[in-house]
């Protein structure tokens, strides 16, 4: 079940992108907590603890406890935005979230005893990494197993196939019936070849970029800090 964290947070006075720029070279996070029982408002968190926070087991949906004026509130973190070059968080919402209501979260789907498949030369070919549930925050499962034992060629797991691993009142809030998993026949040179040649692809050789172009030294402009 997914982890909880505590997480102190500060409340942040000043807004725009300038005060936002500022906070981040100071190592800190802007953010805005907004849910239940909460009433909307802007914050701040150090990026170190909050990059800490969301790296166990439970990853994006772990529960942060977050204290801010000496009230403690369970959130979960969404709409994590990042420097698209750096990688640096630029802004995350907290929402505040009732432990016995339910809420719709991202599970990954962790695949097993792939070495256990049939020996066909079946391939696997991973349609969902993910299944999106809807559960109570205190029960949401760090993830879901799906074991490839057995399969082989022409074999299909669904959504369904996950049922008996929800927790006691969980539901999908994705069609049951979705394709997690197939196992496909190899394709031979020849038919890959011939794929190709209908999707018209071609491999060209690269044209070489002039004196106008850009050189591959040339750096990456940065994008500028989101507010």
């Amino acid at each position: 079940m997914s982890n909880q964290v505590q997480l102190h947070a500060e409340t942040r006075l000043q807004h725009g992108k300038g005060a936002s720029g500022r906070l981040r070279k100071q190592g800190k996070v802007p953010a805005i907590l907004y849910g239940y029982q909460v009433e909307p408002q802007a914050v701040t968190v150090d990026a170190l603890a909050l990059f800490a926070s969301l790296r166990t087991e439970a990853g994006a949906n772990v529960l942060i406890r977050l204290e801010v004026e000496g009230d403690t509130h369970l959130t979960v973190a969404r709409d994590l935005t990042r420097h698209p070059v750096r990688g640096d968080a630029l802004h995350v919402d907290f929402i505040a979230v009732d432990k016995d209501s339910q809420i719709s979260v991202e599970v990954p789907i962790h695949f097993i005893d792939e070495e256990e498949t049939v020996d066909d030369q079946g391939v696997v070919n991973v349609i969902l990494y993910t299944v999106t549930l809807l559960a109570k925050p205190l029960e949401v499962p760090n993830y879901l197993e799906l074991s490839l034992a057995g399969l082989e060629i022409g074999d299909v797991r669904r959504v369904e196939d996950l049922r008996e691993q929800l927790p006691a009142g969980a539901e999908f809030d994705i069609d049951p019936q979705r394709t997690v998993v197939t196992i496909n026949a190899p394709v031979s040179e020849a038919e890959l070849e011939a794929l190709e040649e209908s999707a018209g692809i071609e491999e060209d050789e690269p044209e070489l970029v002039g004196d106008e172009g850009v050189s591959p030294d040339d750096e990456v402009p940065s994008a500028d800090d989101g507010a």
